[in-house]
């Protein structure tokens, strides 16, 4: 009944064994104290331990006469080190949850610009000018830290506001509002 602790273990089948009733019983007494199947038939037991065992969760210890059976520790760490890394998600969605809000601020800047031009292409229209309030509203949408996102976007030249910070919108091109003004950086 031994097991081949060299091969790599397929994650697939640990889960199968583990999905049987009765071999996540025998598991669960193997790891408290290595003595399996107390409420178990002779036959039901030797199908879960057959099942552990060829999953390569648990191996046999031969000792003085008497079978004893283990866990194989490093079984399920083995088993996520062989499974492929989830795929990041392209472009924003990398900083984002799955409910669209930012997860964190990207280091590189032009990830964070792009990011920040993101969220402004869908908090703001071309041409027009939005309250601080409704602005603030909007942003609520994409992070719990409103000021941090809103002064971001206004730093990075992305939206652009009034001198006042009553009004923002979206900063034109080459350093132009889109009303032809010069931008008006946060201070």
């Amino acid at each position: 009944m031994g097991s081949d602790s060299s091969t790599t273990p397929d994650a697939r089948r640990l889960l199968a064994a583990l999905a049987n009733a009765q071999a996540r019983r025998v598991f669960a007494e193997i790891s408290i104290d290595g003595t399996p199947g107390s409420s178990l038939s002779p036959a039901r037991l030797e199908r879960a331990l057959t099942l552990l065992n060829q999953a390569g969760l648990v191996e046999t210890v031969e000792t003085e006469g008497s079978v004893r059976y283990r866990i194989r520790e490093h079984i399920f760490r083995d088993a996520l080190a062989s499974l492929s890394p989830a795929p990041s998600p392209p472009g924003v969605e990398r900083f984002l949850t799955s409910d669209g809000r930012i997860d964190r601020y990207p280091a590189r800047e032009a990830d964070r610009l792009t990011l920040l031009a993101w969220v402004a292409a869908r908090i703001l229209d071309t041409g027009k000018r939005v309250a601080e309030r409704e602005l603030n509203e909007r942003l609520a949408r994409f992070t719990g830290d409103v000021p941090m996102l809103r002064r971001y976007l206004v730093d990075s030249g992305i939206v652009s506001r009034t001198s006042d910070g009553s009004a923002y919108w979206l900063a034109g091109e080459h350093g132009k509002d889109v009303d032809g003004g010069p931008q008006s950086p946060r201070r």
